[in-house]
């Protein structure tokens, strides 16, 4: 038995009681269609697997005692895919947790301070970290926060930085299953272990390990919403949940009101603004500092003129322009940006395409935000599955483009050109990036016609054309 009837084999018994279509079957399998549909007919033939129409598509069940070889790579396969990216994993952690003790997971540090600070009676506000780093979070993310306070150090930062590691993998599966097809057919069921190693490998990720971040936790929650809950009636609860711990996600609710989920929009508004309000009354003096003094403070998140911000009001600091002209250029420019990244992102997800909103959204929110540390900057490596428009090479050398942009440290090379890169990707994508649809609409076919033979690429082949083709497919 060959290795691709092996693979297909070892996918149908994955869940041998669950029929299984085609493009399923070739994304998981690794394999072309035109690789496999002469396998599903072979396999039929020798009475492994059986063949009937579900939903309008020829569907496929395995029916026949698996061979020795497929339970073998059943059982072996998944784990070897997986295992680059653990040992990547494996050692960025280890690079992280080996750091000195003063400078590791140093945002994490300012999170449990300030919180042990707010237990002793002290304002968020007021802490200030041994890196002259304070809180900068809305009071909410305070008491989110509060079960950390005495927490042993050396166990929490362990704990923090497999969680970010476990997130990683969830994000990774949740992303694999929706790439572009063209992806989804090469890659096979290496896409979410190839997701998971482009993460990790990525500088967001890296970055959000090194300082022991919220950021990655936060793009989760926003990919769920987006993602997984698009049918729920709980869609909006976890942008509003992740707005409230930081500002940066509320720009997805304008999405959801754009593409026509206004009832997702009102209830992630309604969850940001009830988190608020929580905090409001829990932390009173905290609050009230926070929303009239405190959120307009933006030099008090760091040394916002280095090349680790991204966003275009850190490109025009590096450029030394004066408060008034780079305000009103980031409002203008900016401005724009979004609002076309928003409008692009709402016609992606009415048409069904909510990843690619997803990245849009979130490129755009790296440009307008006042900082975009490099651990905000998730969203531009998700860019590498979005399924662009036009020849070949460009297909293929978008995501190698990205890929390198946000796995070196391109933006270290220098001025001009190169150390705004990052924001320059981002713009590229929430408003320049041609992107095609993701997929043909799904449409019913009645019995005896075979979707793989409707289309023109395929209408040569021979068992297309074979008139005992009903029998088999």
């Amino acid at each position: 038995m060959s290795g691709a009837q092996t693979a297909v084999l070892a996918s149908l018994a994955a869940d041998p009681g669950r029929d299984r279509h085609g493009p399923d079957l070739a994304r998981q399998a690794g394999l072309s269609s035109g690789s496999l549909y002469p396998i599903l007919v072979r396999l039929q033939r020798t009475g492994l697997i059986e063949a009937h129409w579900s939903a309008g598509r020829r569907a496929y069940r395995l029916i026949g005692p698996i061979p020795a070889a497929a339970a073998r790579r059943r059982s072996l396969r998944p784990a070897l895919l997986w295992l680059p990216a653990a040992l990547a994993a494996l050692i960025t952690a280890w690079a992280v947790l080996a750091r000195p003790a003063d400078v590791r997971l140093s945002d994490l540090a300012v999170y449990t301070g300030a919180v042990e600070g707010l237990t002793h009676g002290a304002s968020l506000y007021d802490f200030i970290s041994a890196g002259n780093a304070p809180f900068t979070y809305p009071p909410f993310a305070g008491l989110v926060f509060l079960p950390l306070a005495g927490a042993p150090t050396v166990a929490l930062q362990l704990a923090w930085t497999l969680a970010t590691l476990a997130t990683v993998a969830g994000l990774a599966l949740l992303l694999g299953r929706r790439a572009a097809p063209a992806y989804a057919l090469v890659l096979g069921r290496r896409a979410a272990p190839a997701c998971a190693l482009v993460l990790v490998l990525s500088a967001p990720v890296s970055s959000d390990l090194k300082y022991g971040q919220v950021s990655l936790f936060l793009a989760a929650l926003i990919a769920v919403d987006l993602l997984a809950l698009r049918r729920s009636r709980w869609q909006g609860l976890l942008i509003g949940l992740a707005a409230a711990i930081k500002l940066t996600p509320l720009i997805f609710i304008p999405l959801l009101w754009l593409a026509g989920r206004r009832r997702a929009a009102v209830l992630a508004t309604a969850t940001f603004a009830g988190c608020g309000a929580l905090a409001g009354l829990a932390l009173p003096a905290d609050s009230w500092r926070f929303w009239t003094t405190e959120v307009s403070h933006v030099s008090r998140l760091g040394y916002i003129t280095s090349v680790g911000n991204q966003s275009l009001n850190g490109a025009l600091l590096r450029l030394e322009l004066s408060a008034p002209l780079r305000s009103a250029i980031v409002l203008v420019a900016g401005g724009a940006i979004a609002a076309l990244a928003l409008h692009r992102a709402a016609r992606l997800a009415r048409a069904g395409d909510w990843l690619s909103a997803l990245v849009v959204t979130g490129a755009a929110g790296v440009v307008l935000s006042p900082v975009s540390w490099t651990h905000h900057q998730i969203w531009l490596v998700l860019a590498a599955l979005l399924p662009v428009r036009g020849p070949a090479w460009a297909r293929c050398a978008w995501p190698a483009l990205v890929l390198v942009v946000m796995l070196l440290a391109v933006p270290a090379l220098g001025p001009p050109l190169w150390s705004n890169s990052r924001l320059l990707l981002a713009i590229t994508i929430a408003a320049l990036l041609p992107l095609a649809p993701r997929a043909l609409p799904s449409v019913p076919l009645p019995p005896g016609r075979d979707p793989l033979c409707d289309g023109v690429r395929f209408r040569s082949l021979p068992w297309c054309n074979d008139p005992r083709k009903g029998e088999v497919y």
